[in-house]
This record gives C-alpha cells, structure tokens and sequence, in this order.
C-alpha cells in the first residue's frame, strides 16, 4: 500500500523537483556546517600553540636571566629535561585527556610546556552536537516546506490537467483558475484563451455549417424539381429533354458552384488572406444588380422590392460576396416575411440594409 503511494508520488514532476533540492540544500548544508566545524576547531587549536609559544617566550627568558622557570598555572605544566620526546607541538591523548606539549631545545635543556585541553574538546563535544541538531532540525523543515510546496504545486497541476482532459472530453466551456501570480497562472490563462478561441472556432463553424445548408437548399431542391420533371416528361410521355430544362439545372449548378465559391473566400477573408483582391465596388451599381436581379422572384411570390438609394458610395471588398449577402437576407425576407410585403434595399453612403414587413 504504502510502496504504490510512494511509487505514485515519485512520478510527481514536483515531487520529484522537490525532492532534488532537498538533497542539493543537505549536500550544500553539510559542508557549510562541517567547513564551520573545522574553522573553529582549527581556530581553538592555534589559539592553543600560540599561548604556549608565549609561555616559552617567557621560560626561555627567565633560564637566560638565570631565574627559575615559572610556575604554571591550573591545568598547565612546565618542566626542564635533558632530553625530549617530541620537539614541536605534539599531543599525547594517554594522560586521560588530552594535553598540548610544546618542547623547545634550549641551552640549559629541553623546556616542555603542557596545556590541558579537556574544556576544548568539551567545547567541541557540545559544539558538534549543537550543529547535528540545528542541522538535522534544518533539513527536517526543509523537508517539510519542500514536501508542503510539492503538494500545492501539483495540486494547481492537477487542476490545469483536469482542464486539459474537459477539453479533450469536448467541455470548451470549462474554464480553470490557479491561484497566485507566476508561470502556471499564466499557461491556465492562456489554456483559458485557447479554448475559448477554440469554443467560438466551433460555433462559427456550426453557423457556417447551417448557413451552407440553408444556402444549397433552395438551389438544391429546383434542381431535383427540374431534373424530375425533365426525366418524367422523357421517361413517361416520350417527350425529349428541351434545352431550356437543361439550361435551368445548369443555372442551378451554377449557383449552387457560387455559394461553395463565396463561402470559400469568406473563409479566406476572414483569416486575412484574401483582403489583398478586395476592389472598389459601387454600392449603387449593386443595388441595381441585386434589384434586376430578384425583383423578378420576389414579384412572382408576391411581394415588392422597393429600392432606396441615396449618395451612395464606393467601397473596398468581394463585389461576389456583397451581393451574396444581399441575396440571403431578401430570401429570408420572402421565406419568413408577411404575405404581400414590401421588401425594402437601401443604400445610404456606405450603410447597406434590408427590411422586410416580417
């Protein structure tokens, strides 16, 4: 049990980033602690030698003065011998504790100094133990913030791929929020953006996708009406196809053609590439070719086209897709409008509208 969650939890990216500094602050601690621990004791040591130096300055001059060593101190020795065990600094450890020695050949004889150093190495004792704990105590917050930091970190983690996987399970509409201000708060928000954008790339294409079927409909249901008229009137009556009936299902494939066409350079508009070929057009001599065109249609289903042109203008765009436009809107009129309406185009400078009594 324990060894899968510890096996799960080394899988964890800041887990693991937190686990590499802690061992990099304990490697990094250590040897800061342990250079402190031997500058100090290197430090007590020379202060030790250089108080003996001084007090065989001191011997040595009372010898030359022809006076009497002097008398040491508690824990200290002094003594004159004829021969020396160790000339220099020396430690003999077989006293019971540890004593400094430092002989020094002399005329008179070997003058041998001794300095007890228990308290030293007490002083060690208790300054070791001191950087143990306060190291160990250390390591042990470290840990404890790391592990702490950890969890948070993948805890927004967690949420930014929850997100992912709402995406994934097509949820655009879920939107995450991380907590606090640095670089996972800014790969949410701009997961945020992203789905976003990508949420209305998909209602833009449910859009086109009814605006192709409305577009193909009509145009779509003529030709099966003029294709099932000319192939009863030829398979039933006898009678040859004419070349007017041809002429209208190839009008209606063509104008089936333009509406793929115009929604081709619609989409090329809008993601910019085709801007470059927009040309002047005349918005007057649009409305007159939208009004020759369908005032034909319109009256037959009984309805009036009424055109208002007033100052019109020129403008830069798809004269094809303008009169697209214009086309959609008057059969939405004539599809969705009153009975015996009239269906009004205006042209006012650069503003182009159609209304209808609907």
């Amino acid at each position: 049990m324990y060894l899968k969650k510890l096996s799960a939890l080394r899988r964890l990216s800041a887990f693991r980033q937190a686990l590499v500094l802690l061992v990099l602050f304990s490697f990094i601690s250590t040897l800061a602690w342990g250079g402190t621990y031997w500058l100090i004791w290197s430090e007590m040591g020379r202060a030790v030698d250089a108080r003996l130096s001084e007090r065989m300055e001191v011997a040595v001059k009372a010898l030359e003065d022809g006076d009497s060593l002097p008398l040491p101190d508690i824990g200290e020795s002094v003594k004159l011998a004829d021969a020396a065990k160790r000339l220099g600094f020396w430690t003999d450890p077989e006293e019971g504790a540890e004593t400094r020695y430092f002989e020094q050949q002399t005329p008179y004889g070997v003058v041998s100094l001794g300095e007890n150093t228990e308290r030293y190495e007490e002083m060690r004792d208790i300054l070791a133990t001191g950087m143990q704990l306060s190291l160990f105590g250390c390591l042990l917050v470290a840990g404890a913030v790391a592990v702490w930091m950890a969890q948070q970190t993948q805890r927004r983690l967690n949420v930014i791929s929850d997100g992912l996987a709402d995406v994934a399970q097509g949820r655009l509409n879920r939107r995450i929020n991380v907590d606090g201000q640095d670089d996972l708060t800014l790969v949410a928000d701009r997961r945020n953006l992203t789905t976003e954008r990508l949420e209305q790339a998909m209602a833009d294409m449910r859009v086109q996708s009814s605006n192709i079927a409305h577009d193909l409909r009509t145009p779509l249901a003529r030709l099966r009406a003029d294709i099932e008229t000319s192939h009863d009137l030829l398979a039933n009556k006898g009678y040859p196809v004419k070349e007017d009936d041809l002429a209208s299902a190839l009008e209606q494939i063509d104008r089936i053609t333009g509406t793929f066409d115009a929604l081709l350079r619609l989409s090329r508009i809008e993601s910019g590439a085709a801007r470059t070929g927009f040309v002047a057009v005349s918005l007057a001599e649009l409305v007159d070719r939208v009004r020759d065109t369908y005032d034909p249609v319109v009256e037959e289903s009984g309805h009036q086209l009424v055109a208002d042109v007033i100052e019109p203008a020129t403008v830069q765009g798809d004269p094809e897709l303008l009169m697209q436009l214009l086309a959609n809107l008057i059969q939405n009129a004539l599809r969705y409008g009153n009975e015996g309406q009239t269906i009004s185009l205006r042209c006012h400078g650069t503003r182009l509208s159609v209304s209808d009594e609907g």
